[in-house]
């Protein structure tokens, strides 16, 4: 359903950056694909040890900074037991999710893979980073979680690749769907590495109502009963399409279980992550920018940085 040809993968040198190349190295092996690796100076003269020394040009520093971090990514992509893939390693100074969306739409890669790190010393630019490539990235964007609780990170450390490989192993991909068009393309994602990993999908969809009717506001209010009708109406809407989606995922030979709830989709799809085995979250995001995404916010953004695994986050863009 999905043709990988290139990967993109944006490292600055820290561990979880480099956990994050890791799956990167191991996905592109895994699809036979070209790895591209970016690493990004957001202020040359400030962040290079020894630019305002005055001792060597700029220019020599910059070069010897360049070989010194080319090597350093070179010797992690030649660890023991990683596998080989074809890479090319680009350096860029300017704005880092900038530079990613504009390397990706020129090298038209079909997936970036890079860390979604919320704690540490550069988790915090990591993070903020990752959430602006989803926003503005013109392909998908896998936001590796390389940080959480003791028992989730010991699992993480012992993976060699997206999701466990070992047969034994139950691996769930969780599916969220607002039957939007870039969820339905997630779930194309979703059915293929399903496939590719022996992985079960687990698809929800939340209700997200406008208006709760609490007990508070008791049964005599005007247009109480209309206003059930409706919410029931859309709720055996949901339940049918739901259906529909897991029936296609079935065909394609993938063990599929639905929920459809109610609540603020933020929350519950973080709630769910939380309370169930969930390996990997592939989400459709909408990619929407100024007033409306102030009013509306983004949920895809909100899971890649609360979530407890793995998100691929899926925009129905095409190249400009």
């Amino acid at each position: 359903m999905i043709n990988l040809k290139m990967i993109l993968c944006p490292v600055d040198l820290s561990e979880p950056s480099m956990r994050a190349l890791g799956y990167a190295q191991a996905v592109a092996a895994r699809y036979g694909v070209m790895l591209t690796i970016i690493h990004i100076l957001e202020n040359p003269y400030l962040d290079i040890p020894g630019g305002d020394t005055g001792v060597f040009s700029f220019g020599e520093i910059l070069e010897l900074y360049r070989e010194k971090r080319e090597e350093q990514i070179l010797d992690f992509l030649r660890r023991k037991d990683a596998q080989a893939v074809k890479t090319d390693i680009v350096f860029k100074e300017g704005i880092p999710h900038e530079k990613i969306s504009e390397l990706a739409n020129k090298i038209k890669a079909d997936m970036i893979i890079m860390s979604s790190c919320t704690g540490g010393p550069h988790d915090p630019l990591a993070g903020h980073i990752t959430e602006r490539v989803v926003r503005s990235a013109p392909c998908p964007v896998l936001s590796i979680r390389t940080n959480g609780d003791p028992e989730k990170q010991k699992k993480i450390e012992l993976m060699h690749d997206l999701m466990i490989t070992d047969p034994a192993s139950k691996r769930t991909i969780l599916l969220p769907t607002d039957f939007s068009e870039c969820s339905i393309l997630a779930t194309k994602y979703a059915v293929t590495l399903a496939k590719e990993y022996n992985a079960e999908i687990f698809i929800v969809h939340v209700m997200e109502r406008a208006a709760e009717v609490t007990p508070i506001l008791g049964n005599e209010m005007p247009g109480y009963g209309a206003i059930l009708t409706y919410y029931e109406d859309l709720l055996k809407s949901a339940q049918n399409r739901v259906k529909e989606i897991s029936k296609m995922v079935a065909e394609n030979g993938v063990k599929v279980h639905d929920r459809v709830i109610s609540g603020n989709p933020r929350y519950e799809i973080i709630s769910i992550a939380n309370s169930e085995p969930i390996d990997l979250i592939v989400i459709g995001t909408h990619g929407r920018r100024g007033l409306s995404r102030l009013i509306q916010g983004s949920v895809a953004e909100a899971v890649v940085r609360h979530a407890p695994c793995s998100v691929l986050s899926v925009r129905d863009l095409e190249y400009k």
